[in-house]
């Protein structure tokens, strides 16, 4: 595929504006509640500071980047941000990379849609959502910059589309080691959302537990020994995890004495989200000096061993190559390769 050329994009997903918050009771239309929000409950200083990074970023942003590991509501925090915005009642789409492209490529071939929209097409104030940034190709990547870049210079900012990327990878890092176009990192992480997982705030778990079980048909409480079974869990699957272990623990309880959930009614903690579980992006982040000497190291193997032809794919000279190599006492590792 070339750089220049978009992929064939999928339909993307639309979400009509709401005008309710996440629960009954909205205040007014486009506001919401983000404590209602299951992946953002808790009284933590990490979701009070996260709760107020919202509010904050959500009237001014164009661009923002969410981080989180699988299971802890970045597309939801994406929506909550949206449903915070002056944009509230436009609507919210989830793309995929092919269908964003396409759609950056519509408007900024034809920018008078962004100020005179067509009554009866999609409301040209728009939040785009896309899924996982860090799965972008290499010529998704370039074109995406190209097409960020055109879309910025138009002048009609009040009526562009707001851009929010969500990934479970360090793009940072990726960015550093030249596996993630260092521009385009720049530009979609103007406003950056850092998702702490559940296991950093297990003081959460009492709250999210309650919250979870007063929006079923039935009432009931954990007692004290099953919310420590809880919070002694690291939650791999987050947010995610806990939502089916509640729904299964209540199950199993039935109509037990006064509606309590005790330990014994708790399926086996892990066994959802254990199974072809992504690394947790701390086993994502390492020293930049490591990620870049694996990449060197990764090169030099495909080419087998060729110091001359692997420093003219990483486009440095051969004694950068051999600092290197001798900085990162990768003795061993050229053994292997010889």
């Amino acid at each position: 595929m070339s750089d220049r050329t978009p992929p064939s994009p999928a339909a993307p997903r639309l979400v009509r504006p709401p005008h309710s918050r996440a629960q009954p009771g909205a205040d007014s239309p486009g506001l919401c509640a983000l404590e209602d929000y299951t992946c953002l409950t808790g009284e933590s200083f990490a979701m009070r500071s996260l709760r107020a990074q919202l509010r904050r970023a959500a009237p001014h942003f164009r661009v923002a980047l969410i981080i989180g590991e699988t299971g802890t509501g970045k597309e939801t925090v994406a929506l909550a941000l949206h449903r915070l915005s002056s944009d509230s009642d436009a609507t919210f789409i989830t793309h995929t990379p092919g269908s964003l492209l396409t759609a950056i490529q519509e408007l900024t071939s034809r920018p008078t849609l962004l100020t005179f929209p067509d009554p009866n097409a999609a409301p040209a104030r728009t939040t785009f959502f896309l899924a996982d940034a860090g799965d972008l190709t290499h010529g998704e990547q370039v074109y995406l910059l190209q097409s960020l870049k055109r879309l910025a210079a138009l002048r009609n900012g009040v009526e562009r589309p707001r851009l929010i990327f969500a990934t479970g990878r360090d793009l940072r890092s990726l960015s550093g080691a030249g596996q993630f176009d260092r521009n385009l990192y720049r530009m979609i992480s103007a406003v950056e959302i850092l998702l702490p997982p559940l296991r950093s705030r297990p003081e959460d778990i009492p709250l999210i537990t309650c919250g979870l079980l007063s929006r079923s048909a039935s009432t009931g409480a954990f007692d004290g020994r099953a919310l420590s079974r809880l919070q002694c869990h690291d939650w791999p699957g987050n947010v995610r995890e806990l939502e089916r272990v509640v729904d299964l623990a209540r199950q199993h309880a039935g109509d037990g004495v006064d509606g309590v959930i005790e330990a014994m009614h708790l399926p086996p903690l892990g066994e959802f989200a254990r199974s072809n579980q992504p690394p947790r992006i701390e086993s994502r982040v390492d020293r930049l000096d490591d990620v870049i000497q694996n990449h060197v190291l990764d090169v030099l193997m495909r080419c087998s061993g060729n110091k001359v032809r692997a420093a003219e794919r990483l486009g440095i000279s051969r004694s950068t190559l051999y600092r290197m190599l001798d900085a990162g006492s990768s003795e061993s590792a050229l053994d292997r390769i010889a």
